[in-house]
């Protein structure tokens, strides 16, 4: 049995107009991961797909959703959220070696490894909906090779206490011992 699925997946995004009033000068377009298709589309890199008045889609890449069996916990966590979805990181061409401003560079269906990827914030991460071919395939996967782990309480070491050296005062003192050696818990001597 397997422990990995690769899935191969299409990737389509949307430069969209910033609905702010066109004269801020902070306002700019933005892009937005859309949507996933599984498997393989023939478009190339940078192709429109649709175009609106408020925004123009277009064919990011394909990629690789990598799932593996010991990762099984984040996968449900992913099912267990309202709608369950694949998560885009979309990177700055800083270099010029691609033909649009972003491009792909992760498809994941891990809420986890999403959450790492927005730990820097440089990139654009965004949920898009799974589609259904491909959440019984990763259900499937789940079924197959996931395992619960029961808690585990972690025991407490037991303390153990150094001798008392000459010139070091101890960190920690029994506090019984101080009560028949009739110190109060401020150092001094008890009345009684």
């Amino acid at each position: 049995m397997k422990k990995e699925l690769k899935i191969n997946v299409a990737v389509i995004a949307e430069i969209r107009k910033s609905k702010s009033h066109s004269n801020a000068i902070w306002a700019e377009d933005y892009w937005m991961p859309s949507s996933v298709i599984y498997g393989h589309v023939n478009h190339e890199i940078g192709d429109v797909i649709r175009q609106t008045e408020m925004a123009t889609a277009y064919f990011m890449g394909h990629s690789e959703i990598y799932c593996h069996a010991k990762e099984t916990e984040s996968y449900i966590h992913n099912f267990e959220s309202e709608v369950p979805a694949i998560y885009v990181v979309l990177r700055r061409d800083e270099e010029d070696e691609h033909p649009l401003d972003y491009f792909v560079h992760a498809v994941t269906v891990s809420p986890y490894e999403a959450q790492d990827y927005a730990d820097p914030a440089e990139d654009i991460i965004e949920r898009v909906p799974m589609p259904t071919k491909i959440a019984v395939m990763l259900m499937d996967f789940i079924d197959q090779h996931h395992v619960d782990e029961p808690f585990k309480k972690r025991k407490r070491k037991n303390f153990k206490q150094e001798p008392h050296q000459f010139g070091k005062d101890p960190i920690f003192q029994n506090m019984s011992a101080q009560r028949r050696n009739g110190l109060d818990q401020e150092g001094g001597k008890n009345d009684g």
